[in-house]
């Protein structure tokens, strides 16, 4: 007995040490030669990286052309669509007998008259009045995907989400305490116009499609370079561009001119909502970044938001042995400053606590192309990483104060 309990904690010692060794190596990662999607000049880059053809041509293989959602491929966004309103038909059974229930709401309509959709995740026993209600007012997390359009692995990790949380595919208790504890809210797809236009025309899309000059090749604001909430935090020197015609980082005229951030601003602030946390699903990198973007001047508490963060990409390595590196967003080299970007108006503009980009699978290998066989294993260590970090940072309801005061 003595000697097995020995070769347990052995084992445990060794993974350890083994996690902080692999962290440590990747701590400097660097990315891969297969090239980004720069310019419109794709033929060019085909020419010079056949790699990227083969990498744009496999993830196209795995987009469905089903009107109902695959799960285990990339969805068209009336597939998309169809889905995220039947959420409301009638409520899920979980594992406790209790009822889960869905509703989605339009909360903003694009240039090219598509509808942007939130869902809303939750238990209504958990929304009875009393007269504390608003100092017992139930806990929310927010996450959104898609807010740039190539990047398909978000909105597929986000439906993941959607779909464990509303129908809980394996009745897992886990998964159910996950709504008993927070409403859950979700953005699917937050760039539809984008979206579409990444698998009719251009699979290196990055923007919305707003024509932004009188020059009729011109269109597109990059969302993650739209939300600001005075002249520092919306900077277009700051890693973005000024120019209505760049192909990924122009940043509009000023914070909020699309009608894509304005949506998900609109939320962020929404009145009788507890956010305590919000993440934005992105690609690639394996990153659990945290504020600021745009300095690199810490936040007070950043050493709360690192340590949820570590609970959950620990708990993503002990899931699948993938790293996701920990930091503030400024201080990740391939991020570099970045005014603008959505996490930092969620903790300085919404005054959202706890506040990330998650930049998904890969670490530089296929990029934005990861083939369709990529969405489960990925959703299924996100759903981990958040699982663990909503464990973490839980409070009983009495307590309100700890999460939106620091």
């Amino acid at each position: 007995m003595r000697m097995r309990v020995f070769l347990v904690l052995s084992l445990m010692i060794v993974e350890a040490f083994a996690y902080r060794y692999r962290y440590y190596r990747y701590s400097k990662w660097k990315p891969r030669d297969v090239p980004e999607c720069m310019s419109p000049g794709l033929v060019a880059q085909f020419e010079d990286n056949p790699k990227l053809k083969e990498y744009i041509i496999e993830r196209h293989k795995g987009l469905s052309n089903s009107a109902r959602i695959n799960f285990k491929k990339y969805n068209k966004y009336p597939a998309i669509e169809n889905f995220l309103k039947s959420l409301g038909n009638e409520p899920s059974i979980g594992p406790s007998g209790q009822e889960i229930f869905a509703y989605d709401e339009v909360i903003g309509t694009t240039v090219e008259n598509r509808k942007i959709y939130l869902v809303k995740i939750f238990k209504k026993d958990m929304h009875k009045r009393t007269r504390y209600s608003k100092r017992m007012r139930k806990p929310a997390i927010l996450i959104d995907g898609t807010l740039k359009a190539r990047e398909w692995i978000s909105p597929a990790v986000v439906l993941y989400f959607i779909n464990q949380l509303k129908n809980n595919p394996q009745q897992d208790p886990a998964i159910e305490k996950l709504v008993d504890m927070y409403d859950w809210y979700f953005i699917p797809v937050a760039n539809p116009d984008g979206y579409v236009y990444t698998y009719t025309t251009d699979p290196c899309w990055r923007k919305n499609r707003r024509q932004t000059s009188s020059d009729p090749v011109c269109f597109g604001v990059d969302l993650n370079r739209n939300f600001g909430y005075d002249d520092k935090t919306w900077d277009p020197s700051v890693g973005g561009s000024t120019d209505p015609c760049n192909y990924n980082g122009y940043a509009g005229t000023g914070p909020f001119t699309e009608e894509e951030t304005k949506a998900v601003m609109k939320v962020m602030n929404r009145k009788g909502v507890n956010f305590v946390a919000y993440f934005s699903f992105q690609s690639y990198s394996q990153i659990w970044a945290y504020p600021w973007g745009y300095k690199k001047e810490a936040l007070p508490d950043a050493k709360d938001l690192r340590k949820a963060a570590q609970v959950g990409a620990d708990a993503i390595f002990a899931k699948s042995k993938r790293i996701y590196r920990v930091n503030q967003s400024a201080r990740i080299p391939e991020f570099g400053l970045i005014a603008g970007a959505s996490d930092d108006y969620a903790r300085g503009g919404a005054n959202i606590k706890y506040s990330y980009t998650i930049a998904l699978r890969d670490t530089g290998e296929k990029k934005f192309f990861l083939p369709a066989s990529e969405i489960t294993p990925n959703g299924e260590e996100m759903l981990e990483g958040v699982k663990a970090f909503a464990n973490y940072i839980y409070k009983p309801r009495r307590k309100y104060y700890y999460y939106n005061k620091w």
